[in-house]
């Protein structure tokens, strides 16, 4: 249920060996707002699965990043990254399903579950019936209070603002990926990263603003007047800009689904829990996910029944457990570095902008 990352990843991966059918509304992945860029540990991951190749062709490679921190240049690292929109990833990989994988456009209205078969129910009246259903719908948790889960929020996390940039004097910029870190309460804002996707430079800012703060309205409303106003120091690392397209912007609020799945469902990526996206750990809760499914599912396959004891192996993975405790780890670390205004944080701040001044000297 559901194609996105999440489900067409698990589909592209277990249709080589499996029968699937991956059931969503829509016959593509729309233009959405999120994960714009892979990670090293995501290029290595999607690797891994034999998928990377798949989406280089979209991709643009990202091959050194300049880091500047409080408006000063820090250092170069050498990386490997991606741009890649979202949309262009779940469609290229959806395009690339295999041929025991069947797309059927419909949503799940209603799940019977039982140790041994699950029969969905879809909008349109048809029933599916299966042995093991994979809960990938994402943000969307329609479904959960029919099998006695629930959605639980943590906490108000973050907003992320989304851009493209292009040179104000023409030309291409002159660099290849460039990180700006600010972690200052007084806007809230985090970092904004730059880099390439297609043959524009791709801007997305994260922050922590305070209830109440108004730049983030007079941004979207106003880019060009306003940026250079919450970032004055951006034209020294980048040059002079202005911005193009339409702006867009996400809020998200962290939450976990609770209550054991029933027998013969397992959740993965968004459905489970989400991520910070200010962490750039979203993909790589997905991809490992996905990874660690293709361990158990054809253990579960080799013997009758499919209950939730069984499924348990997949939840108690390390690997799963350890992936998903470090983006709440990393969401807690941004949001209080970047906002608290505890003598423990302001601290922290001091303590890191001191090691990068000293790292630069």
């Amino acid at each position: 249920m559901g194609a996105g990352l999440a489900g067409v990843t698990a589909a592209r991966k277990l249709g080589e060996d499996f029968r699937i059918t991956l059931v969503d509304p829509r016959p593509n992945c729309p233009p959405v707002f999120k994960a714009d860029k892979l990670e090293p540990d995501q290029a290595e991951l999607l690797r891994s699965l034999g998928l990377l190749q798949t989406l280089l062709p979209q991709a643009s490679r990202i091959r050194e990043v300049r880091s500047y921190y409080g408006g000063k240049f820090f250092k170069v690292t050498e990386t490997e990254q991606y741009g890649i929109r979202y949309r262009e990833m779940v469609n290229t990989l959806r395009a690339s399903l295999p041929p025991q994988v069947e797309s059927k456009l419909g949503r799940v209205v209603h799940i019977s579950c039982g140790p041994d078969l699950q029969v969905l129910t879809l909008d349109s009246g048809e029933q599916l019936t299966c042995r093991l259903v994979l809960l990938a719908c994402g943000l969307n948790g329609e479904l959960l209070g029919s099998l006695q889960m629930k959605r639980a929020w943590i906490q108000a996390q973050s907003i992320a603002i989304g851009f493209n940039l292009v040179p104000a004097n023409g030309g291409p910029f002159p660099f290849d990926a460039v990180t700006c870190s600010l972690m200052t309460p007084r806007t809230g804002i985090d970092y904004i990263s730059l880099f390439p996707i297609a043959d524009m430079l791709r801007a997305n800012l994260f922050a922590f603003p305070r209830a109440g703060s108004t730049w983030p309205q007079r941004l979207v409303r106003d880019p060009n007047r306003e940026l250079p106003r919450i970032l004055p120091n951006l034209s020294n690392a980048i040059g002079e800009y202005r911005i193009e397209g339409k702006m867009e912007a996400s809020i998200t609020h962290l939450y976990r689904t609770e209550g054991e799945p029933p027998d013969g469902v397992v959740l993965i990526g968004d459905a489970a829990e989400n991520v910070c996206p200010a962490t750039g750990t979203g993909i790589t809760k997905i991809l490992t996910d996905v990874s660690v499914l293709l361990e158990h599912v054809p253990h579960w396959f080799a013997t009758p029944g499919m209950s939730k004891q069984k499924l348990h192996s997949y939840f108690a993975d390390p690997r799963k457990i350890a992936a998903d405790g470090s983006a709440v780890r990393a969401a807690r670390y941004r949001r209080n570095a970047c906002s608290e205004r505890s003598l423990k944080w302001r601290v922290h701040r001091l303590r890191l902008h001191l090691s990068r001044q000293l790292k630069r000297a």
